[in-house]
């Protein structure tokens, strides 16, 4: 069994030489390979100072390199630290100055941050990458092929992945070995990473499923079709082409899919499972889906960094179409204890009662790097996580999670979620995106605010959207006010919109008279 994500790599190449772990566009690399590569990063960390416990820093687009660097950071016991490059500047030069990286790998794109880094960063190393893959080679080459074997504990932490930032500052969450891979067997079973299987990996190795899932990939000896972002045509290609058997999707995503005329004539026979999440799905969107790749099966899965991304899984055979169960996100991981708290007394609530979701399992991070307070506020002395989203249980112990604890709007005293809102407003004819936000009333504290991104031609009005909604909801949860854009809503990395950004804009806009 494997403990330490270095023996992962390994124990894979030792059995798998010549069989290929990463297909990009333009190059593929075997298992050995990446072994190899992997020693020959490690030598030059260590022969840049980079010790056990330090951070590394990979600041560029999906690339292969990064899995020769993070095998190498594990391989010397020292911690990576994947940077979202899509943050600004400034935002790029606060995520780094608070992990304090003793080596920092980047993109071309980001050499202009290198004066900067090396004035504040004291002792930092640095490496841009090179253009091809071959000049990474020859670059690696001037190391020797060493495997620099020390010793790592499970416990010692693995990566350090800052979240996205949806409410605030993003926050380095500590995830350690164990937390990966005390569960990872069970994990890969339970989202059906099948012995030999082809996975296709568009997500940013930033966020946790772009680091993840290729190591369950790895773990059940399969090949990962790796991305450097999605596109819908490449996955249909690649589907066909490839015989991609399960990925992973968020909602967006699967409309965008669906939407393209060529998935009607395209072969997708090959995809067996798509695992879905990260942010609530309409009910509209999903039967489409399911209606359309009838092969293939469709599961939910809720989880977040803090807990190695890993909570509740709905498998296909607990789906029940055309009932309330579709809008769940499935039951506990075995290994995961879950409750729904009151947020404020954090005492257990009873089915049905909407709460936090608090979790407890062997995957629960070690805390947020450098911020004690922080981590107090969300992890308590007995190891429970509180998730700030808001949920309740069904009698039968299946989760429904209605929105973030800090998205729920307070009209005249009612809790409002308004991921229940943007599920019906999924469902009128012509809407593509859809976003629902609390905004001032002086009556009522807060008023429900809904903002939508038309397809292409389609026409709607402010009293159409209303009067749908009053037909489906409770007439105090209907919006109010109703704004058409022209442009998508702003989302982070995973899918999810960012509404924060959203509230922000509609303040700017009423302050200018807009």
């Amino acid at each position: 069994m494997v403990n330490c994500l270095a023996d992962l790599v390994r124990d894979k190449a030792s059995t798998n030489s010549s069989k290929i772990a990463f297909s990009s566009l333009s190059h593929s690399i075997t298992y050995s390979e990446l072994q190899s590569r992997s020693n020959q990063v490690a030598q030059m960390l260590i022969a840049a100072g980079v010790v056990s416990g330090d951070r590394v820093v990979f600041l560029a687009r999906n690339r292969t390199e990064y899995f020769d660097v993070l095998f190498a950071v594990a391989k010397i016991g020292a911690i990576i630290v994947p940077i979202n490059w899509r943050l600004a500047d400034s935002e790029i030069t606060d995520v780094l100055l608070d992990a304090q990286p003793s080596f920092v790998f980047l993109d071309p794109e980001f050499s202009h941050l290198v004066e900067s880094l090396r004035l504040q960063i004291d002792g930092v190393s640095i490496s841009i990458f090179c253009e091809t893959v071959d000049q990474w080679q020859n670059e690696l080459s001037m190391f020797y092929d060493i495997d620099p074997n020390v010793e790592v504990k499970p416990d010692s932490i693995m990566c350090l992945i800052y979240t996205s930032g949806t409410t605030g500052k993003p926050k380095g969450v500590m995830l350690t070995h164990h937390n990966f891979f005390s569960v990872a067997e069970k994990l890969a079973d339970a989202w059906h990473f099948e012995p030999n299987c082809t996975v296709y990996v568009p997500y940013p190795v930033f966020h946790a499923a772009g680091t993840f899932w290729p190591l369950l990939t790895m773990l059940r000896d399969g090949k990962v079709i790796f991305r450097s972002g999605f596109d819908e045509v490449d996955f249909i290609n690649s589907v066909e082409r490839e015989g991609v058997n399960l990925t992973l999707m968020v909602p967006t995503v699967i409309n965008m899919v669906l939407s393209h005329p060529m998935s009607d004539s395209a072969n997708l026979q090959s995809l067996k499972n798509v695992i879905y999440g990260v942010s609530p799905i309409s009910q509209t969107i999903l039967e489409n889906a399911i209606s359309r790749l009838p092969n293939c099966s469709f599961h939910h899965a809720y989880g977040l960094t803090e807990a190695t991304g890993m909570v509740t899984t709905m498998q296909w055979s607990d789906h029940r179409p055309g009932t309330e169960r579709m809008k769940s996100c499935g039951k506990p991981f075995d290994w995961v204890e879950m409750r729904i708290v009151d947020p404020k007394t954090r005492s257990q609530l009873g089915p049905r009662e909407v709460g936090e979701v608090a979790v407890r399992s062997a995957s629960v991070m070690k805390g947020y790097f450098k911020k004690q307070k922080e981590t107090r506020d969300v992890l308590d002395d007995d190891n429970w996580l509180y998730t700030g989203d808001a949920g309740f249980v069904d009698e039968d112990g299946f989760l429904y999670i209605t929105d973030r604890i800090k998205d729920m709007i307070i009209s005249g005293g009612e809790n409002i979620y308004p991921a229940e809102i943007e599920n019906v407003l999924f469902a009128i004819d012509g809407v593509k995106e859809a976003a629902v936000i609390g905004i001032p009333d002086e009556v009522w504290g807060e008023s429900v605010h809904a903002i939508i991104v038309l397809n292409d031609g389609a026409k709607l009005d402010r009293e159409k959207v209303i009067k749908f909604c009053q037909n489906r909801i409770a007439k105090y949860k209907c919006p109010k006010s109703v704004e058409f854009r022209t442009s998508s809503l702003p989302i982070n990395p995973t899918g999810k919109v960012l509404k924060r950004e959203l509230r922000d804009s509609y303040h700017a806009q009423s302050e200018a008279g807009v």
